[in-house]
């Protein structure tokens, strides 16, 4: 059997910063191998296959990259250390103790699957989640159900607001610092921009939460006593339901910036390449759909919630309309900090609870629900809690 918190240590242990995930890959692959089919799919992403007789197919999944450590640890931030109860270590939350969840709990009900279990985990989620994902959905069948491993506390993540990156361009005229008067200052022109663009009003979703922005990023042209005749901000902004790339952008024109949707080049470790749109659309499964409902049960009830967060759920749900939940262990304002950790016993937890959602969702009965959709009696809908 395998033990999740060991494995969580062994992944912890094993740097893997987006784009440069291949000792993590290597060993996932081996480690997959153990009790099922496995190999090296687009982009680099690992895929898993168990597949027994006639029933649904489900997508449990993850992504195997991190944030870079950064500084204020006190602890060393790979040694896969457990101290009074805590597993630490950059990626234990975000989100190496929820694969090791989910591969332990595979692995412990792989002979009693009924249909296809796919485990799917991809690299650089963190720069621009889905993408990596839609290569991979795109080569398989379609599933009735995608369960993201993300940390959600033990409870059952049903969406979250998606996001975009708006690139902000201020133009102005150079001239030497010691005549400003002889220029136009596109610093100046960014920072009244800027003043616009955070009084803007963001829509609010009943369920989803209000829409925010952040500016992350200013940079201007030039160098020396010169006037920079650009300046270029980037703003990180979480949008709600029914926002479009043309209702985002609409929202920062005529404020004396050019606004576009940023854009980038992932370069992927094993050589390959793909550009990416950085817009990621909000999504939200029902709380009364027949397979949430399904996953609710084998889960033992928990509450429903949404992440603060961005996830693959973006791609799966949010732009191909497949029914999608997450489940994982972790605290997520843990995430990408210093001393990130993770409860060893909600780890243990979570390995048993994939273990018993697997069961639920691979089943004859499950292989009833794939084939009718047949929505569940009102006495059995979830609490929103």
């Amino acid at each position: 059997m395998t033990d999740p918190v060991r494995l969580a240590q062994e992944l912890v242990r094993i740097p893997s910063p987006a784009g440069e995930e291949k000792d993590l890959a290597d060993f996932l692959l081996a480690t997959l191998r153990r009790f099922c089919e496995a190999e090296r799919g687009p982009l680099g992403t690992v895929i898993g296959r168990i597949r027994r007789g006639e029933g649904p197919t489900v997508v449990v999944t993850g992504h195997m990259d991190t944030v870079p450590p950064g500084e204020g640890w006190t602890v060393p931030p790979f040694a896969g250390e457990v101290r009074e109860g805590f597993l630490y270590g950059r990626g234990a939350v975000d989100m190496k103790g929820g694969i090791a969840a989910q591969v332990a709990g595979a692995a412990q009900a792989a002979s009693e699957l009924q249909g296809t279990l796919y485990l799917v985990y991809v690299p650089h989620e963190e720069t621009a989640e889905g993408v990596a994902l839609g290569r991979v959905l795109d080569k398989l069948e379609k599933p009735h159900l995608v369960v993201l491993g993300e940390p959600t506390d033990l409870r059952l993540g049903i969406g979250h607001r998606g996001r975009a990156v708006i690139r902000l361009v201020a133009k102005g005229k150079a001239a030497h610092a010691s005549m400003p008067e002889l220029g136009e200052n596109a610093i100046e022109r960014m920072v009244e921009a800027l003043g616009h663009a955070l009084r803007t009003p963001l829509p609010e979703d009943p369920l989803l939460g209000q829409g925010t922005v952040a500016p992350v990023f200013l940079s201007a042209d030039g160098g020396g006593p010169v006037v920079p005749d650009r300046c270029v901000a980037l703003l990180d902004r979480r949008i709600v339901r029914g926002e479009t790339e043309k209702s985002v952008l609409a929202d920062y024109q005529g404020i004396g910036a050019e606004a576009t949707l940023e854009e980038v080049e992932l370069r992927f470790y094993t050589g390959e390449t793909a550009r990416a749109r950085l817009f990621f659309p909000a999504w939200c499964l029902d709380p009364e759909h027949p397979w949430l409902v399904r996953a609710w049960e084998a889960l033992g009830s928990p509450p429903l919630r949404v992440w603060r967060f961005s996830t693959d759920g973006v791609e799966s749900c949010g732009r191909r309309g497949i029914p999608t939940v997450g489940f994982g262990p972790g605290d997520e304002r843990l995430a990408h900090r210093p001393d990130e950790r993770l409860s060893v016993e909600d780890l243990r937890r979570a390995a048993s609870a994939y273990a018993r959602l697997l069961r639920h969702l691979l089943s004859p009965e499950a292989r009833a629900l794939a084939t009718a959709q047949e929505k569940p009696p009102r006495h059995h809908r979830p609490d929103k809690r």
